[in-house]
């Protein structure tokens, strides 16, 4: 046997996989998922699932999923594709519009997963680092594009991990400064924002918008993506997507997930519980907590080492997530709203983690 191996590209050779913190822990606050336990039986029962056949393709369309999505966000069912979880759909948009020799724009800290897919479809990665706290205005927007000349522009929003959402008009500027350019808009925290940019699809087709369902709607596990873009984009990604990418499982659970999830009564919850922690990390001296409209939270402590912080708050049971690492996130940590008693464990946690002797 040989110990030679096929050799990546060299730019990749020192790649590493993408994970999440996943040490053991009472409390799991670390990947901005919904807290309480969601079973698939809720959704469906024995003999509906009786009736989904396993040798059979899915259907490639997704028919009833995407006339219930089409009729709750008002658009068009033409203008939606599906993917194996919203980060197959950054893939897909990727593949289709990047790609050696062109340039992907984003403002960090930001979602790094941008970051990786040019790192992984050859692109130049433009990264305009603004630090914190996080103001991405139009100005700041069409000077990068004037000096990048992106052929992708990311735009998370709202923001992870920072969690406020940049003004509208930015997302406009990036649209009409580089007409021929792709806007991505990733929308997966912004049902707890209320506001959604879809309207601004008809007037600038170059925008896309990626969702999932994975946030409000507690589907981590189903591995859901939509994104929604003009019908003549949509053909685009159509020609380019792995024929039936999301299983036949998948679509009829995510349809009744759609059509019985109270989004609005589960952003009024997790609004109640963020303002509870947010006021809770007010009271800690030396914290600095970042406003937010998501689902998380992201502080950090004026004086004490995250990586330190962050064990601190494991020994007490509770897992947040160490984004330090991120650029532009330096010695941050970023806490998921869970559920209330989860919340009051967490800032127990950290209460104590500040405080061992008084503890």
């Amino acid at each position: 046997m040989t110990d030679r191996l096929p050799k990546p590209r060299e730019d990749l050779g020192a790649f590493r996989a993408y994970r999440t913190q996943q040490q053991p822990a009472e409390v799991r606050l670390q990947a901005n998922e919904w807290a309480e336990p969601n079973p698939v039986s809720r959704y469906l029962t024995a003999n509906e699932l009786e009736a989904i056949l396993l040798n059979r393709y899915p259907d490639s369309g997704a028919g009833k999923l995407r006339t219930i999505l089409a009729d709750q966000w008002r658009i068009s069912p033409d203008q939606l594709i599906f993917g194996n979880g919203s980060n197959e759909i950054l893939l897909q948009t990727f593949l289709v519009f990047g790609g050696a020799g062109r340039t992907v724009l984003f403002f960090t800290p930001t979602y790094t997963m941008y970051g990786r897919l040019g790192q992984i479809t050859g692109m130049t990665v433009a990264d305009e680092r603004i630090g914190l706290p996080y103001d991405v205005d139009a100005k700041r927007v069409r000077a990068a594009i004037a000096k990048h000349r992106p052929h992708m522009i990311c735009l998370c929003r709202p923001n992870n991990p920072s969690g406020n959402a940049m003004p509208r008009d930015a997302v406009l500027a990036a649209a009409e400064a580089a007409p021929e350019s792709l806007v991505l808009v990733d929308e997966a925290y912004s049902e707890f924002a209320g506001e959604s940019l879809l309207p601004l699809i008809a007037e600038h087709p170059n925008i896309v918008i990626a969702k999932t369902f994975s946030k409000v709607r507690a589907a981590a596990g189903l591995r859901i993506g939509v994104l929604i873009a003009h019908p003549r984009v949509i053909e685009i990604f159509d020609a380019v997507r792995l024929p039936y990418n999301v299983s036949t499982l998948a679509q009829a659970v995510a349809a009744k997930v759609a059509a019985t999830v109270n989004v609005p009564e589960r952003v009024a919850f997790i609004t109640r519980e963020r303002e509870k922690v947010a006021r809770g990390l007010s009271r800690l001296p030396g914290i600095e907590a970042f406003p937010s409209v998501t689902n998380f939270i992201l502080f950090r402590h004026r004086e004490r080492k995250a990586a330190d912080l962050h064990a601190a708050i494991l020994q007490h049971g509770v897992l947040i997530r160490d984004v330090s690492m991120w650029p532009g996130a330096d010695n941050c940590l970023r806490a998921t709203i869970g559920t209330p008693a989860e919340n009051d464990r967490f800032l127990v946690a950290i209460e104590r983690a500040l405080s061992p002797v008084r503890a």
